[in-house]
């Protein structure tokens, strides 16, 4: 199950990396679009990014999934290829139409006509799926409270999970706009709040709940505090989140900066909380590139978005290089995390731990995110180099071209081990 689950995210990763890599050369060589007309770069783009975030970014979660209702057993593997291949069909469909120009225009909302509804069904047959297993365990015999507790969280989750296609049908339209900035015409404070307490509860509960990893007998006391306190701060972030403006707001609003600001905190707790957790060495490497990343996503994402800062870099490569910062950085850095310590399977930990690519991969995009910021910053002095090339710009275009194809590099060495390992026990 384990490796099934790191084989289909990592192929993923790999092709919306390698769409990725022809739209920089795009970038630098645009003779090169003549060739595939008319799949223009407008086209080609919504390939890259939604393949990334329903690609890369989505399946390791489904996998936890998986494992969480199916467990680790022939029927489960059964039915997470069925689940792992609709989900690939849906992005298949979905990439053609973006191709074909059949999209919404919405990022990362692009599910249009009939890829709309694929999409959508394809997310209820997967619930249906979960809710087959959740009831099969609810049949057996607990052993404990606590197997019995669980099942009913199983449970609540399931129901709770019933709505997500409905609510993603239902935002893709294009008469469903979020609350807008009124003065950089962005997203809100109090919208990007919500969106990162949601991820900050999923990381909160992924050591114990998501991925079953134990404590260290000495450190159950400190793990009761931590959980404790994790989940207080938790709390009071809700109540910032309550106090601060609703709807159209502006980031000029004092509310809204403080509560972006108050993200801040959560990679230092999230870092003390799951230090009492009993993780795999193979994970290492990669719980401190997710943390680092996730530490410079936060500051930057606040710091971009005061008054005057915010106005200087959007619509320049600085949000670029944010982006990154958010999927190649932090998601990536937690998604290895959840495909090593998802199960014991030695093919999966020997592939993906690898220090020297884990190494590659955060240094090329290290260097990305450097000078598409450097690149953002030009623009906002001088607006007309986002649209006309100069030296300074074919060279940073170039490290992002050369960024991008050691990031290829990397998504390939990855999915090969995956493929030609074999058990080394």
């Amino acid at each position: 199950m384990q490796r099934l689950i790191a084989r289909v995210s990592i192929a993923w990763l790999l092709l919306a990396n390698v769409i990725g890599l022809w739209l920089a050369s795009l970038l630098l060589w645009p003779r090169l679009g003549d060739g595939v007309a008319p799949f223009t770069y407008g086209r080609w783009m919504p390939l890259h990014m939604d393949w990334q975030l329903y690609g890369w970014c989505s399946l390791p979660l489904l996998g936890i999934l998986a494992v969480w209702y199916w467990n680790h057993n022939d029927k489960a593997l059964e039915r997470a290829r069925l689940a792992f291949a609709l989900w690939s069909a849906a992005l298949l469909v979905g990439g053609i139409y973006w191709l074909l120009g059949e999209a919404v225009g919405k990022p990362f909302l692009n599910w249009a006509g009939a890829s709309r509804w694929f999409f959508a069904g394809t997310l209820v047959a997967i619930w249906l799926l979960l809710c087959r297993g959740w009831w099969e365990g609810s049949k057996r015999t607990f052993r404990s409270k606590g197997e019995r507790l669980g099942i009913w969280i199983r449970g609540i989750v399931a129901a709770a999970l019933g709505v997500v296609p409905f609510v993603l049908y239902f935002v893709s339209d294009t008469r469903v706009y979020p609350p807008v900035d009124p003065d950089s015409g962005g997203a809100t404070g109090h919208s990007l709040l919500a969106s990162t307490l949601g991820i900050v509860a999923l990381m909160g509960g992924l050591p114990r709940f998501g991925l079953g990893l134990g404590i260290a007998a000495e450190s159950e006391k400190s793990a009761i505090l931590r959980e404790r306190v994790y989940w207080m701060f938790y709390g009071v972030s809700i109540v910032v989140y309550l106090l601060i403006q609703h709807g159209d707001a502006s980031n000029r609003h004092f509310d809204q900066i403080a509560g972006l600001g108050s993200l801040l905190v959560w990679p230092l707790l999230l870092l003390w909380y799951w230090r009492v957790f009993q993780w795999s060495p193979s994970s290492r490497w990669w719980r401190v590139a997710f943390f680092f990343w996730w530490a410079m996503l936060a500051l930057d994402g606040w710091v971009s978005f005061l008054p005057g800062v915010l106005e200087f870099v959007k619509f320049t490569n600085a949000m670029v290089a944010h982006a990154h910062l958010a999927m190649a950085g932090m998601v990536t850095g937690l998604n290895m995390i959840i495909l090593l310590e998802l199960g014991s399977d030695d093919v999966s930990r020997a592939s993906l731990s690898r220090p020297l690519w884990c190494v590659v991969w955060n240094f090329a995009l290290l260097a990305f995110v450097v000078v598409l910021t450097l690149q953002g910053v030009r623009e906002g002095q001088q607006p007309g180099r986002l649209f006309y090339f100069d030296e300074a710009t074919e060279i940073i275009y170039g490290v992002r071209w050369a960024s991008g194809a050691l990031m290829v590099l990397c998504s390939l060495v990855w999915l090969g081990g995956l493929v030609k390992r074999r058990d080394v026990r």
